[in-house]
């Protein structure tokens, strides 16, 4: 009953926020979607990315919570009052989400109806992160403040501090509370790292653990990650005591192929190999960097061997917040808290799967994927291949029934090209347990190309909220003009540490009509150092998801001042069956030695300083060339301007750090570091 009560409460809040919004708000639920920059999509995970705000950063936006396709589409949106420190699906379909002031964990049903509400009793609840079992058991964490004399462990310690003690706690299914475990009991408050920025045993207040992850490891044990201690715990649910240390100061492991070792980290994750995979923030490595870890642990003679570091390119620096999670397909998707970018999704070899910006609207620091539909309504067909078209309009059908009580509005349908739309007049009403038909057309007349593939989206949208679901389509049309590639023009001389560009121009697949992925690409490309006869260049590549651009990675810095080569095997062929016209290019290193500053009177202005969004050149009407690099020296833009007063150069997509920009014009030259925050 006491569940019951609760969710009826909630339910009835919820309902009557909505309705009292309802009568005041009038704008679309689209113009709270996250603007998404996609930087890159190269055949990502198959699936949808469930995502809670916490920050917002644009005027006007609203919390929410939200599930969103690869291409930045949601198909389920809700506003909310407030922010939301995670959201998951669980293995029996429900979503989870830690949200609410104080923090709570929400459960919705099929239905997306809120279904369970559990909190930690007795205590604040910590909201960084949970973890559910298979069995539905729930494991949170909480926050215990005690006043603890700690001159008697520093000189300057205050004789009244207070620490904040973990608390961790086992609810079972029906939400009865099976066990409570407190840190005080097992750990030393000086067990916490003093050389952090944020431990100071003379405060007073003490975050000695600030545990920002929990996972099950077994049916009877539980990891943690203590932040501050910069070590992950092993904890025997049975008996409380601590089975083992990995990290910090009381590490029991000795660490192979790893000297950095993890720094601050976030997110404890056990595989299903049962390696354990973390985000390691970095904060005391030097330089700092964070990354995606995976180690290997033998338990029993205590050795923590490193699989495998995954560092962004260039590399990237969260030193709060994170999160990391390895996907069905091998990929690894590592959210970047509220900092640039958003997410990277990375393949296996390290390369970028996809990688997503939308910190100018808000932040979700804990982003995970899963495949995932709405039970709400449901179509007969979740794709449709239209074959080959000739001359007419061609139309197929979609049935959408509605599972709900309630009726359903399908009000907005949306699909990415202009090839693939519905015939029907919106909105279309359908009673509950009823169903309505679709026309889907396909019509390619417009296009040069003979290759289609997009996705029909058909919603639900209200004032607070979107349910939809997704059919994807596919065509072809006849056409016999060869495919080409092209080297981009900013691939022509590259910086040592850059990665190179081929452009098709349209969509290619292997002769043997096989997709391309990360995997298949890399066959095909010749890298060589010189010309056709030099030596291999190490490299990995992966092929967009549009299959049009190839991005060659070299495993290695190239060396300064070098000439190399390119090719592409054959093989390679249109979607009509057009063979790819031979391609072979050629393209040059450049020096990233960083001349020192020149000591004179500026008589171009760089400005603002710092900068977040864009940084303003005045010239003077001089033409200049514009170099920027990066705090390791890497040039990252080459550009030249013609005779202007003014330029605006877009930094919004450049990382947090000291950039410096060189502008060259007529034998002289300005330098100046640039902040961009």
């Amino acid at each position: 009953m006491r569940i019951f009560s609760l969710k009826m409460l909630l339910n009835f809040v919820v309902a009557f926020c909505a309705t009292q919004t309802a009568f005041a708000q009038s704008t679309p639920i689209s113009d709270f979607f996250p603007e998404i920059k996609i930087l890159a999509s190269n055949g990502p995970a198959e699936g949808y990315f469930f995502m809670g705000s916490k920050g917002l950063t644009a005027n006007g936006a609203s919390h929410y919570i939200t599930i969103i396709d690869n291409f930045g589409t949601p198909v389920f949106f809700r506003k909310t009052n407030s922010a939301t420190a995670s959201m998951r699906l669980l293995d029996d379909g429900r979503i989870a989400y830690m949200h609410g002031v104080p923090r709570k964990l929400i459960f919705l049903d099929s239905m997306l109806e809120i279904s369970e509400i559990y909190s930690a009793q007795g205590y604040k609840t910590n909201p960084h992160d949970w973890d559910v079992s298979k069995a539905g058991n729930v494991l949170l964490m909480g926050v215990a403040p005690r006043t603890v004399d700690m001159t008697q462990f520093v000189l300057d310690g205050n004789p009244e501090a207070k620490a904040l003690d973990l608390i961790v706690q086992e609810f079972d299914n029906m939400n009865n509370l099976l066990f409570t475990w407190n840190s005080a009991d097992h750990f030393e408050i000086t067990d916490a790292n003093e050389n952090s920025s944020y431990v100071d045993f003379s405060k007073k207040q003490l975050d000695y653990v600030h545990a920002n992850g929990i996972c099950y490891d077994s049916d009877t044990s539980f990891l943690i990650s203590c932040r501050h201690m910069d070590e992950i715990t092993k904890v025997d649910k049975r008996t409380g005591e601590i089975i083992w240390r990995l990290g910090g100061k009381k590490n029991q492991f000795q660490f192979i192929n790893d000297e950095l070792k993890f720094s601050h980290q976030h997110c404890i994750r056990k595989l299903e190999n049962g390696n354990i995979l973390l985000f390691d923030n970095g904060n005391l490595h030097n330089p700092q960097y964070s990354s995606a870890v995976e180690y290997q642990l033998d338990e029993e003679n205590k050795t923590a061997t490193l699989v495998n570091r995954i560092y962004r390119n260039p590399k990237n620096y969260s030193n709060h917040e994170g999160k990391v999670q390895r996907l069905s397909n091998g990929n690894t998707l590592v959210s970047w808290g509220p900092y640039w970018p958003s997410f990277t999704e990375f393949n296996p070899d390290g390369s970028p799967a996809l990688e997503w910006d939308f910190t100018k609207h808000s932040y979700c620091p804990r982003i995970e994927k899963y495949k995932w539909q709405t039970k709400i309504f449901e179509t007969d067909l979740d794709s449709i291949d239209f074959g080959i078209w000739v001359a007419d309009t061609l139309f197929q059908s979609v049935w959408v029934k509605n599972n709900s009580i309630n009726n359903l509005d399908i009000n907005n349908v949306e699909t990415r090209t202009g090839f693939f739309n519905i015939k029907n007049e919106l909105p279309i009403l359908i009673l509950p347990n009823d169903s309505a038909e679709l026309k889907i057309w396909f019509n390619p007349e417009s296009s040069e190309t003979g290759y289609f593939n997009d996705v029909v989206t058909i919603a639900s949208d209200s004032e607070t909220q979107r349910i939809a679901r997704q059919v994807k389509v596919t065509g072809h049309k006849e056409e016999n003009i060869a495919p080409f590639a092209t080297i981009l023009k900013e691939s022509s001389s590259v910086s040592i540490g850059s990665f190179i560009k081929i452009q098709f121009s349209e969509p290619v697949r292997s002769g043997t009509e096989q997709e391309l992925n990360y995997n298949s690409i890399d066959s095909f490309v010749i890298f060589k150092k010189n010309n056709s006869v030099g030596d291999n260049v190490a490299f990995n590549a992966s092929v967009s998801s549009n299959k049009m651009l190839i991005t060659i990675y070299p495993e290695s810095n190239l060396e300064e001042s070098a000439s190399y080569y390119l090719s592409l095997k054959s093989g390679l062929e249109d979607y009509a069956g057009n063979h790819l016209i031979p391609f072979e290019a050629s393209f040059a290193t450049i020096v990233t030695d960083i001349p020192e500053p020149i000591k004179s009177e500026p008589k171009i202005r760089i400005f603002p300083n710092p900068a977040s969004s864009k940084v303003i050149i005045q010239s003077g009407g001089n033409a200049y060339l514009l170099k920027l690099y990066n705090s390791v020296g890497n040039l990252i833009r080459y550009n030249e301007f013609r005779e202007q007063e003014h330029n605006e150069i877009d930094v919004s997509e450049l990382s947090n750090g000291v950039y410096l920009f060189v502008i060259e014009w007529d034998g002289e030259k300005e330098i100046k570091k640039i902040i961009i925050r």
